[in-house]
């Protein structure tokens, strides 16, 4: 053994249950997050105290990230379908057949088959914060013929009737009514009126000061006194409370509530007089709609806006909704004759859709939206769900797998490239989208730079379209797991390079059969080659393909500059926000295809922070990476071996 180096300890189960009991005391403080080395420190003490054991921080941080992954497993497995699991027991019920065929899929699962030991432990430390992929979505795959079954229901189409749904005791409601009093009806029509005016109160004492209250006043006594049903006592009883009152409406909360609330027998008399105050309130409120001010009374209405834009100059689109005209026109047809959006009294489908494209390019929200274009926010809100929505379905006919027979025109007129990578059909990455979420699952979406997100997948060719994306992981998720569950769960659709192809990632993916990583431990990108130390044919293999990998950080930048909103999604539920990530995905592939306006922004004012929207946000451990390093595959070293000799030796010749 070294000099200076203990060796690794063992984890025992009493390590294991004490280390546990540890976790559990310190999540009650820092939900899902590892110790800090101060304590981590302390740590080592009382287990060495109570276990004889002498860990190191390293070991300690690498059972920490081992806990938790097998914990993940567990997940997986109890939410599998097609595998049982007893609750009791805890482990999972499946035959030996199927379980053979169930590791064949996913063999890092094998060890997990008996479950894992106080899993109520493991629950308390991970159960808010793991990432679970429940709400992650891909875009669907237009060569598969089960598509209906793999897509997620995005609602109706515009036009289309939701099913009702049927009380069961609504065929019962006319049987067995119970006659009510007439002072019970206005105790309950009183009771009523509370809780309506007590939400309104602030607003109407500002209106009672208002210099048209005795003219309001005048009427009421014009209308009072024409009841001749009403005895002349009751009239001027009821006016008296109107005006004696500090606050007019707060007389007829205090009125009927003291009389309910003392037992007074009211006289034939008094519930005259309520009654003729509920029907003085009425018509109060009848005055008081027919005076106020309405909201949206600019001159220049949304329709008006909108057609100036499109009559206007054509840099006005561009900036605006980030398309040119015809570009617009062609979305406008789709929407039009595909039956997705229809003509309202107040709307036209072109209205929508610019009023839509505002919001996703700008940012915008809700509030703003309603008052740039003046509509309530219910209509903007429902609209922003709506063609979302829309767009969500139509990813099947915009964003397709690439042909992988052709060879990209980037890399076949490029003799940095060529003939090196003419196998290569695009590259993957992730990137991490800002999400609003709610605090009791805020620590799975917490990615490691500390604000929650989305962790999105995302495969580009190289005239920089999607070809594959799938949007809705949680943020603690790594980029690795969400490429694992996408390859390996059909569901997924992914489009698989066929035999003598492959995908670039960058060095957080293992290098495997269909995808080609960068060598490990070399210098990367170009500040690094300037360094002596390093490989000079794995250097220049890896700085070849980090410069063709570039395109899909290159894509990601301008997708996130295009559409301001991914830089922080308003507070919409989450299946609300993943369906406005796979919408502007859908929409940049279209601008891609019908737009040939690209210069569309300043640099200076859109460019992306990257240290802001890093697409590595939850980078392996180094242990995952020995790991990785000791599972890459044979096959794809060889590639890449013969494709690092082949740079070299042309650079010599």
């Amino acid at each position: 053994m070294p000099r200076g180096k203990r060796a690794s300890v063992k984890w025992t189960d009493k390590s294991m249950y004490e280390f546990l009991c540890l976790l559990v005391e310190y999540s009650e403080k820092q939900i899902g997050k590892l110790p800090k080395r101060p304590v981590l420190e302390k740590w080592i003490g009382i287990l060495k105290a109570k276990c004889g054991e002498d860990f190191l921080i390293g070991s300690l941080k690498s059972k920490y990230h081992r806990m938790r992954v097998d914990y993940q497993g567990i997940c997986f497995l109890r939410n599998h379908t097609g595998l049982g699991w007893d609750e009791e027991k805890q482990v999972v019920v499946a035959s030996d057949e199927q379980w053979s065929d169930f590791i064949q899929v996913y063999p890092l699962l094998n060890s997990l088959r008996d479950g894992l030991p106080n899993l109520d432990l493991y629950e308390i430390v991970w159960g808010s914060c793991s990432a679970t992929g429940n709400l992650a979505s891909p875009t669907p795959n237009p060569y598969l013929d089960s598509q209906e079954d793999l897509t997620m229901d995005t609602g109706p189409r515009s036009g289309e009737k939701q099913p009702r749904s049927v009380d069961p005791a609504q065929n019962k409601r006319n049987k067995g009514k119970v006659k009510i009093s007439y002072e019970d009806s206005i105790s309950a029509m009183a009771t009523a009126f509370v809780a309506r005016q007590e939400r309104a109160v602030s607003s109407r004492v500002s209106r009672q000061t208002d210099p048209h209250s005795e003219d309001l006043f005048e009427q009421i006594s014009d209308i009072v006194t024409a009841m001749s049903e009403f005895t002349c006592r009751q009239r001027v009883k009821a006016l008296e409370y109107m005006r004696t009152q500090p606050t007019t409406w707060k007389m007829f909360i205090k009125f009927p509530q003291d009389m309910r609330m003392s037992g007074y027998d009211s006289s034939d008399e008094d519930d005259d007089v309520v009654l003729l105050v509920c029907v003085m309130d009425s018509v109060i409120r009848k005055i008081r709609r027919q005076s106020r001010i309405p909201k949206h009374v600019s001159a220049f209405s949304g329709h008006e806006k909108m057609c100036e834009l499109i009559t206007g100059h054509e840099g006005l689109m561009l900036e605006h909704i980030r398309m040119n005209r015809d570009c617009f026109h062609r979305l406008v047809t789709l929407f039009t004759v595909q039956n997705r959006l229809q003509e309202t009294h107040t709307l036209t489908v072109k209205e929508q859709l610019m009023m839509f494209l505002t919001m996703v390019a700008h940012g915008d929200s809700n509030r703003r939206t309603s008052y740039e274009w003046k509509h309530s926010g219910e209509t903007v809100s429902r609209y922003m769900d709506t063609i979302s929505s829309h767009l969500v379905q139509l990813a099947s006919k915009f964003i397709v797998p690439p042909d992988f027979n052709d060879v990209s025109t980037v890399i076949a007129e490029n003799r940095r490239f060529y003939p090196y990578f003419q196998g290569c059909v695009g590259a993957i990455d992730g990137t991490h989208i800002p999400c609003v979420v709610d605090a009791d699952v805020a620590a799975a979406y917490r990615n490691r730079k500390g604000f929650t997100s989305q962790n999105v997948m995302a495969v580009v060719d190289f005239e920089m379209k999607f070809t594959y994306l799938v949007a809705g992981w949680e943020g603690s998720c790594h980029d690795a797991r969400v490429l694992n569950v996408a390859t390996s769960n059909p569901a997924f659709m992914f489009p698989h390079a066929p035999e003598g192809k492959y995908y670039l990632v960058d060095a957080g993916y293992k290098n495997k059969p269909g995808f080609l990583a960068p060598f490990r431990g070399q210098n990367y990108h170009l500040h690094d080659r300037r360094r002596e130390d390093g490989d000079r044919r794995k250097e220049m293999f890896n700085y070849r393909h980090a410069s063709l990998r570039n395109v899909i950080e290159r894509t990601f930048g301008v997708w996130k500059s295009r559409f301001r909103i991914l830089r922080g999604i308003p507070r919409y539920p989450l299946e609300k926000q993943r369906n406005i990530v796979i919408a502007c995905a859908v929409l940049h592939n279209f601008i891609k295809l019908f737009s040939s306006e690209e210069a569309v922004f300043n640099p200076e004012d859109d460019a992306v922070d990257d240290g802001n929207a890093q697409d590595d946000v939850g980078e392996a451990s180094t242990q995952q990476q020995q790991q990785q390093q000791r599972e890459e595959s044979n096959d794809m070293g060889h590639i890449r071996d013969h494709i690092a000799n082949a740079m070299w030796n042309d650079r010599l010749d």
